[in-house]
């Protein structure tokens, strides 16, 4: 890590609970935002980072639960609200850890361009530091290039009667292209219009699918009932893992409010509007297509106008949440050597870069769906289920001085069930993709065909 990227251990004399608040509403330190006065200083709002959070998390799932579904059968209903459930418990313990740091050393009040890296230094050192800074730039760069697949797979879809000639790995390389610009934004504050447009239009996408799913209903569907086989169905945990995998960016996006006290209420938020989501569009697309439902679940619809519309908002969708998505990566990058925050040039070469790279990778395995499960299971369980609940609870015990911040038991007993879940699950996810991996005909990559 750069000599810049982590922050001296401060004191204080003041005891921290497991609900203070992090900053006061007039507290204004080390250039750090007024709260209060939120959007004067360019900081986000709860609304703005509600939506931004959604925004950023729903596109896959939507397109990749019903797939899913059919490798769990009904048994993912439970287990896909369960993983949400898990997920805001891990967010909110990733927001209290921020929480306590800030606590401690009033100059983590100030914007940082890696706060994930800075709580697992805390709570577990250095070398915690460089794991999760790593996890999360494979899991936001794996994710990013997920995003543009899908987009370039239904561009692809939508243009196929006009332009048949052109491959996803055309509009993959056009796609990347159109979005290369869009990586300048500093940080989410100054794309925070990207939450409203991201969320907007994937709820209405969403509404569309559903409809043609109604519409597509057959009197008899081809269904499997029950589980497939274990590989089968640790494919799809490892697939559910990823739709709610978005932790990575929380402390990013949360040391960007306003108010950040706030952060559980936006959690809270923006969970339920995810799994409001998620289940009509799993459980319909399962119940409509049966087994014969495409990994990607717009590629079943009926060509309909009314699926058109949908695609087109799930395109806007994905290309608005890959640059929220994206975002935390290049920040990491760029404080890993040392970039000048007000160099637009350097900027410009970092993110140019890291474009660079995601087209590579997309281009050498265009098939989203066993990058995601394998991203899944490996490094969101690390970052989503292990460690916000293993760095929380380092952080409450007592060290330097320190009392213990008192906490319910539950919590506690809670965390190591989050943990166990996540190292167990996310390591036989992981197994199970690659077997998957190597199982299966490779594609070729689009630049040897």
């Amino acid at each position: 890590m750069s000599k810049n990227s982590l922050e001296d251990k401060g004191s204080t004399s003041a005891q921290a609970t497991e609900n203070t608040p992090l900053i006061s509403k007039n507290e204004h330190a080390n250039g750090g935002d007024v709260p209060g006065k939120g959007d004067e200083n360019g900081s986000l709002s709860a609304k703005q980072t509600a939506l931004l959070i959604a925004g950023e998390m729903a596109g896959s799932g939507v397109l990749a639960l019903p797939r899913a579904m059919v490798r769990t059968g009904w048994v993912g209903v439970p287990l896909l609200i369960l993983m949400g459930v898990i997920a805001a418990f891990s967010g909110k313990r990733l927001g209290d850890c921020w929480s306590i740091l800030e606590e401690r050393d009033p100059q983590m009040r100030s914007r940082k361009r890696n706060p994930y890296a800075i709580i697992a230094d805390q709570a577990l050192g250095k070398t915690w530091s460089v794991v999760a800074s790593m996890a999360m730039i494979v899991t936001q760069f794996g994710a990013s290039v997920v995003y543009l697949l899908l987009a370039a797979q239904i561009i692809e879809q939508v243009f196929l009667t006009l332009i048949p000639t052109l491959s996803i790995c055309w509009w993959y390389l056009i796609v990347a292209g159109a979005m290369t610009p869009l990586l300048l934004f500093g940080t989410p504050k100054d794309f925070s219009f990207l939450g409203v447009i991201a969320f907007g239009s994937v709820v209405v996408a969403c509404i569309l699918y559903f409809i043609q799913m109604l519409f597509d209903i057959k009197p008899f569907g081809v269904f499997r009932w029950g589980l497939h086989n274990f590989q089968q169905f640790f494919l799809s945990f490892g697939t559910m893992m990823f739709a709610f995998g978005g932790a990575s960016t929380f402390p990013t996006i949360q040391n960007d409010m306003a108010d950040k006290s706030k952060f559980s209420k936006v959690l809270q938020y923006s969970f339920t509007a995810i799994l409001g989501l998620y289940l009509p569009i799993a459980i319909g697309g399962y119940a409509v297509y049966g087994e014969s439902v495409a990994p990607n679940v717009s590629a079943s619809l009926s060509p309909t106008p009314v699926t058109l519309a949908g695609n087109i908002l799930m395109v806007i969708h994905l290309v608005s949440a890959f640059i929220i998505l994206v975002n935390p990566v290049c920040q990491e990058i760029e404080e890993l050597y040392d970039v000048p925050r007000d160099s637009i040039a350097w900027r410009m070469g970092v993110r140019g870069c890291i474009m660079a790279g995601i087209l590579f990778i997309g281009e050498s395995v265009p098939r989203f769906y066993t990058i995601l499960a394998l991203i899944g299971g490996s490094t969101v369980a690390l970052l989503t289920f292990v460690l916000p609940s293993y760095c929380y609870l380092k952080l409450i015990q007592p060290s330097e001085g320190r009392a213990a911040i008192e906490v319910p038991g539950w919590i506690k007993v809670v965390c190591w069930e989050v943990i166990a879940v996540g190292a167990i699950g996310g390591t036989f996810a992981t197994v199970a993709a690659i077997n998957a991996i190597f199982s299966t005909a490779q594609t070729t990559p689009c630049y040897l065909r």
